[in-house]
């Protein structure tokens, strides 16, 4: 009698295991599809926020500064909210990937999934550069546009290495998740 419970009992830990390895996989979709509705939503967002950024920080515009400083910092306030939005998806898309990495149970995919995680901050980072860039337009000290644009372009810089480097998380995410 006490084998018959004991192989019972353990029949249904096996059979609760196995339950609770689909729920987590399950839940590992869930958290997957948000991030992929989040990252559409950002997708959506950044096309807003970029067409308005080589729309206004043309090369012409950044060669009459100072003088068009009013113009460019009254078109700075709108890609500045658009870029915190930005930002803002791009990290909880990253805290989806973080939540499915402690649901996973392969390694190989827990790595992918964490690369591809830090993509999506880096992503943010990036939001973040931009941010710091466009703000150069409001810094009174800076009074010439030789100034500016060296500043300018310095953050391009930055910003291209970290998009670089976020683009590399990214594609190893991929090779680790083979898709």
């Amino acid at each position: 009698m006490l084998t018959t419970r004991i192989t019972v009992l353990v029949a249904l830990l096996v059979v609760c295991f196995g339950c609770n390895q689909v729920s987590r996989e399950q839940q590992m979709k869930v958290l997957l599809g948000e991030a992929n509705d989040l990252l559409k939503q950002q997708t959506e967002v950044t096309g807003r926020w970029t067409n308005d950024f080589v729309t206004v920080f043309t090369a012409e515009n950044r060669r009459q500064f100072p003088a068009n400083r009013d113009f460019l910092q009254s078109r700075a306030e709108k890609i500045l909210q658009l870029l915190d939005e930005s930002s803002s998806l791009g990290n909880k898309t990253a805290e989806k990937y973080e939540q499915a990495v402690s649901l996973s149970s392969d390694d190989q995919q827990r790595r992918g999934l964490a690369r591809i995680a830090s993509s999506f901050r880096k992503s943010a980072e990036v939001d973040e550069l931009f941010k710091s860039q466009i703000k150069i337009v409001s810094d009174d000290t800076i009074v010439d546009a030789t100034t500016f644009n060296e500043k300018f372009l310095h953050s391009g810089q930055l910003i291209a290495q970290k998009k670089r480097e976020s683009e590399g998380d990214f594609a190893a995410g991929r090779r680790l998740l083979k898709w």
